[in-house]
């Protein structure tokens, strides 16, 4: 996996994170990317590609323009580092500290 592959991978699993596991678009994953391959989906479609290939992400069913990672593709981004994303529990109360 090139430095390129696994910077769109771990986009990948970041903005699919924000979007509740939904599959998400190229230009969504472009976004959070860092430069250079921050708002050029075009390259970030190229390596979507070649992560397809390996088995790594797969396009998302009924869709032709939406991405989700697979569990092998998790497998090789190390785990997220930083504070949880702030949620509320059910009930809508936020969690206590």
């Amino acid at each position: 996996m090139t430095a390129k592959q696994r910077v769109v991978l771990g986009a990948l699993r970041d903005v699919q994170h924000e979007h509740d596991g939904h599959a998400v678009s190229a230009c969504q994953i472009a976004a959070a990317c860092p430069a250079p391959w921050q708002g050029r989906p075009d390259l970030v479609t190229q390596a979507l590609v070649l992560l397809e290939r390996d088995g790594l992400v797969l396009v998302a069913a009924g869709s032709t323009k939406g991405w989700k990672i697979t569990a092998a593709g998790r497998l090789m981004l190390a785990p997220r580092r930083g504070p949880a994303r702030e949620r509320s529990v059910i009930g809508g109360a936020p969690h206590p500290r």
